[in-house]
């Protein structure tokens, strides 16, 4: 069986390779966007950026299974415009059209619990989005977790520092929320058993152990396993924002990571009774069992320190410019309608300053009073089709040419209900402090009007659809 690790220079994707390896039955290819210096036996590691709907392509030829382990909360360019829902949702869409393309047939995702509520947070809504984009193309066995103990992993971390650094810690009313946590080495036997079991596939399973404990109990705990002793003061007053401030101050994580899980702790976080892996199959520990398992790396300092935490949030140091932006897709229309209306919309926002000129597949971006071309795309009909457009940014003043492939696309996403407008692997002609303050913030007021001009068809056409009397009368005004 063909094997490919998405995400496999991660917490879970380097356990699980060290695990998997040993499976005689089993060919691994391991994809990252940088290979590490350590190889491992029976591994085949690819370089790719999953960005790059080429690269993917390329890498996921000749699969069977890939299991998906990438979470986009930590920047992957100097800047990054956007949240870190559109990054999933892309890398989602992306790896899920070449996993079809290429016959991958399963992939495994390591999700996250999706309470029963109608207001999800953003944390939680992405995780949902990436598995329906999955399950649109490909069987997939989505594993819904919560928090994933591990000595390198990041939530797990963030809770040991907290106790190893605080002798009282004050705990706010989120902290007495419950939730079911799950080793590392649990995530990894049902991972395996969901690559042999036939009947297990193509289905969503919550994995957790039992009983639910409380995050303010998982401080317990962890001090109690660590013999230290702590004083937990219960603070009901203290707000959602100063908390979220306040872990990430003490704990070191950076905050794009720890702002989105907090906010998802305010729901509860447990394994629904619908949807429950079958026993019979391993043993969940619970969270005591799961840190005693622990704490000989622990104590022995032979435990990693986390990738987020190494980085501290930060990109590359390569002056690359990543925007990705959700935009509303009115009904009935395709990503091509987008991007003409894009390259219409820019010389009706800006006309005595912008004109966008075309000729055959090149379309300029000309500052109208002298003629100059700021930036010139190319249209890549060879890679595009009526849900994906494709540009490649090849000229112009603001652009600095290089071996690099900058490019702009449109692709519809999540049911034909939105668009992503994605700038990847753009360099800057401009020195970067100017770039930041001027052209970086013209793209996004840019796509700022461009979403609410998008926004206002739709609503114009519901109306219209409901009214149809009125549609003469909204002609007129």
């Amino acid at each position: 069986m063909k094997v490919v690790i998405v995400g496999a220079s991660g917490f879970v994707g380097r356990a699980l390779l060290e695990n998997l390896q040993s499976e005689k039955d089993l060919e691994l290819t391991a994809l990252s966007r940088s290979i590490p210096k350590e190889s491992r036996e029976r591994v085949r590691w690819v370089s790719c950026d999953l960005h790059n709907l080429k690269d993917l392509e390329q890498a996921l030829t000749g699969q069977d299974v890939a299991i998906y382990l990438v979470h986009s909360m930590l920047p992957t360019a100097r800047l990054n415009q956007g949240n870190f829902a559109d990054f999933d949702l892309i890398l989602a869409d992306n790896f899920a059209r070449a996993a079809r393309l290429k016959g991958v047939k399963h992939v495994i995702y390591l999700s996250g619990f999706i309470p029963d509520e109608a207001k999800l947070s953003e944390h939680l809504r992405s995780r949902l989005e990436v598995e329906q984009t999955l399950q649109a193309y490909l069987p997939t066995t989505a594993l819904r977790t919560g928090i994933i103990l591990g000595a390198a992993g990041s939530s797990f971390t963030i809770v040991l520092n907290l106790v190893r650094r605080l002798p009282v810690m004050l705990c706010p009313r989120w902290t007495l929320n419950l939730g079911q946590i799950i080793s590392l080495k649990n995530v990894i036997d049902v991972i395996k058993v969901c690559l042999y079991e036939k009947e297990l596939q193509g289905k969503t399973w919550d994995i957790g152990a039992e009983p639910p404990i409380s995050y303010l109990d998982m401080m317990k705990e962890t001090a109690a396993v660590l013999n230290l002793r702590r004083h937990f003061q219960a603070i009901p007053w203290m707000s959602l924002g100063l908390s979220k401030l306040w872990v990430s101050l003490i704990s070191g994580a950076p905050k794009n990571l720890v702002y989105p899980l907090i906010d998802s702790l305010k729901s509860s976080m447990k394994v629904r009774s619908s949807h429950r892996f079958p026993g019979g199959y391993i043993h969940f520990m619970s969270f005591r069992e799961a840190v005693v398992d622990l704490l000989p790396a622990l104590q022995s300092g032979l435990s990693s320190k986390p990738y987020a935490f190494a980085r501290g949030g930060k990109g590359p140091n390569d002056n690359r410019v990543r925007s990705i932006q959700r935009v509303p897709l009115p009904a009935g229309r395709d990503a091509a309608w987008v991007a003409e209306e894009y390259l219409q919309y820019l010389h009706q926002l800006l006309p005595f300053l912008i004109t966008v000129t075309r000729e055959g597949p090149i379309a300029d971006f000309r500052l109208k009073l002298l003629g100059l071309v700021l930036l010139r795309l190319r249209y890549a009909p060879e890679r595009s089709r009526p849900d994906r457009q494709l540009f490649y940014v090849v000229g112009g003043l603001l652009y600095r040419r290089g071996p690099w492939k900058a490019r702009l696309e449109m692709r519809e996403a999540l049911d034909k209900t939105v668009c992503l407008v994605a700038l990847n692997d753009f360099r800057p002609a401009l020195p970067w402090l100017i770039y930041v303050i001027s052209q970086a913030q013209v793209h996004r007021w840019f796509m700022q009007k461009f979403a609410r001009h998008l926004q206002a068809i739709c609503n114009f056409e519901k109306d219209s659809a409901s009214h149809p009397g009125q549609l003469s009368k909204n002609i007129v005004q």
